[in-house]
């Protein structure tokens, strides 16, 4: 109950490798829509390569978990500490930053549709340098976003009120992963960029070095990450839909979560326990270069 069974997001196969598990969390601090005591395969598909959960949540499941308002006001950490993710706008608006300066750079200007925007962080972010508008599927988030100046749009993606060919720069932060169907929601995206238009995507790097020394350990899994994607793996899933990739970046020297020696001294301590010295724990990754990865990409036709 809750949970579906899937074939692979790109190719269809129904045949594949489970990779490790993840758990849902008894933690009765979690929101009622986290919490559970199932094993979550963590898959790949052995004809084009995809990661994904399989079985994973359902749209029932998933309706609850993002209709919650404890979401964002909430929730636990990887490190079992408290988090409201309302009280830390501030923060968050700023870790933003590096994400604006780096679209500037590929596109300045222009109409921009941040799909999946949340709490308004990212629209926060870019100030007034774009005509910005988002589209967010959460009720509750997009209540707690009147009183903002932002255009909020309610709405499930890749369900939307615009037209073809609207925007110049289509954003998703850290939600193509969290969709159902993203080679369907690139398409959607694909018909909402006018020609030469971008998408920008921030997204788990599941090949990164700290996802594959600690595997189920790795910091950013999560059951309500449907799919995790490889630089090889979202190449495909872009060129499928019509887009050219322009450029991937590996954020994280310079932000507040780069400790390279520490993190790295880290990694190794941890991959000789598990790895030499067998030892039958599950440890949580640092932060780590490599683990997230921004993409830009143009409509090609």
């Amino acid at each position: 109950m809750g949970f579906e069974q899937v074939a692979c997001g790109f190719c269809g196969s129904q045949v594949y490798t489970t990779l490790f598990e993840i758990h849902e969390s008894p933690d009765e601090r979690q929101p009622l829509a986290w919490r559970g005591t199932s094993s979550i395969p963590v898959v790949q598909c052995r004809r084009c390569g995809l990661v994904f959960l399989n079985p994973r949540y359902d749209d029932e499941r998933l309706s609850a978990l993002y209709q919650d308002p404890q979401m964002f006001t909430g929730t636990i950490d990887p490190e079992g500490r408290r988090r409201n993710i309302a009280a830390e706008r501030q923060i968050r608006v700023a870790r933003f930053k590096d994400d604006v300066d780096a679209l500037k750079r590929i596109r300045s200007h222009g109409r921009l549709l941040d799909v999946g925007c949340g709490l308004g962080f990212f629209l926060e972010a870019l100030g007034d340098k774009y005509e910005a508008s988002g589209l967010e599927w959460s009720h509750p988030a997009v209540e707690m976003m009147k009183g903002l100046s932002f255009t909020i749009i309610e709405e499930r993606f890749p369900r939307h009120p615009f037209g073809k060919s609207e925007f110049d720069i289509v954003a998703l932060n850290n939600v193509l992963d969290h969709l159902p169907d993203p080679l369907g929601s690139l398409y959607a995206i694909h018909e909402l960029l006018k020609l030469g238009g971008v998408v920008m995507l921030s997204l788990v790097n599941i090949d990164s070095v700290v996802a594959r020394v600690y595997g189920a350990g790795f910091r950013l899994l999560g059951v309500n990450h449907l799919y995790y994607f490889t630089p090889l793996t979202i190449k495909r899933f872009l060129e499928k839909s019509g887009f050219r990739l322009l450029k991937i970046e590996y954020p994280y020297f310079g932000t507040e979560f780069a400790k390279p020696l520490e993190h790295t001294k880290k990694i190794l301590a941890d991959w000789w326990a598990m790895r030499v010295s067998r030892k039958k724990e599950t440890r949580l990754s640092p932060p780590f270069y490599g683990s997230m990865m921004r993409v830009f990409a143009t409509r090609m036709n």
